[in-house]
């Protein structure tokens, strides 16, 4: 009838949320991952194929990401996603979408009063900790959003200066000094309490790539190394 659908091209691997804790999925995966998810965000952002007005999509979380059988990462979920002069017009929007616990930063209703762009990165923010610590933000027996995976993790950058503890257990030999702090920086950066204070999708990106390349350069030394040897 006049029912509309959101059809969506089948995902191999499912979503992203059923694999955080796979050691199968290595980092250099998972940068890939994540660069794929904020390019995503990006093309929202950015207004889409047309870009004649930038979106925010309200539901950004590991459940919304599908992964192809290459891992190759796309954003799902788009129900909710609104277009950024509908709430310059409007004098309020129904956040229907602000349901996914753990991903919504803390204050949006007193900072922000509604779904920003910047509410995406956030959500973008708590998928890269998610990433790093093979877990999902809002694990069984949290009852409220400062026991969830983003406010934790930046509680305990603030006290220790850093993430190594914190890092998935199946991971951790794999990631090199420059890449950990490249990504962890930027991670810290994207769930900043003050919405205004978060970096934009293109600074994401950036790092993210960084990130990816220090692990590239690890590895391809790595390699070098063991042929130069083998050739001796």
């Amino acid at each position: 009838m006049n029912e509309k659908i959101i059809v969506y091209e089948h995902a191999y691997n499912g979503s992203l949320a059923k694999h955080l804790d796979n050691p199968s999925l290595t980092w250099m995966k998972r940068l890939k991952i994540c660069i794929d998810v904020a390019t995503g965000l990006k093309f929202l952002h950015e207004g889409g194929v047309e870009q004649q007005d930038s979106m925010m999509h309200r539901d950004i979380r590991s459940g919304s990401i599908l992964l192809d059988g290459d891992w190759n990462a796309k954003i799902s979920n788009l129900e909710f996603f609104c277009r950024a002069s509908i709430v310059e017009r409007a004098e309020h929007v129904y956040d229907n979408a602000g349901t996914s616990l753990g991903y919504i930063g803390p204050y949006y209703e007193q900072h922000e009063g509604f779904l920003l762009q910047e509410s995406d990165i956030y959500s973008l923010g708590v998928i890269l900790f998610e990433m790093l610590c093979g877990r999902l933000a809002w694990e069984e027996g949290c009852t409220d959003h400062s026991q969830s995976l983003g406010p934790f993790v930046v509680r305990y950058y603030n006290e220790v200066g850093n993430l190594e503890k914190m890092i998935f257990e199946g991971i951790k030999e794999q990631i090199t000094p420059k890449s950990l702090t490249t990504f962890q920086m930027i991670a810290i950066q994207c769930v900043h309490v003050d919405w205004f204070e978060r970096p934009d999708i293109d600074q994401i990106i950036i790092q993210l790539q960084k990130a990816l390349e220090f692990q590239v350069s690890f590895h391809t030394s790595i390699l070098v190394s063991f042929l130069l040897q083998v050739h001796l």
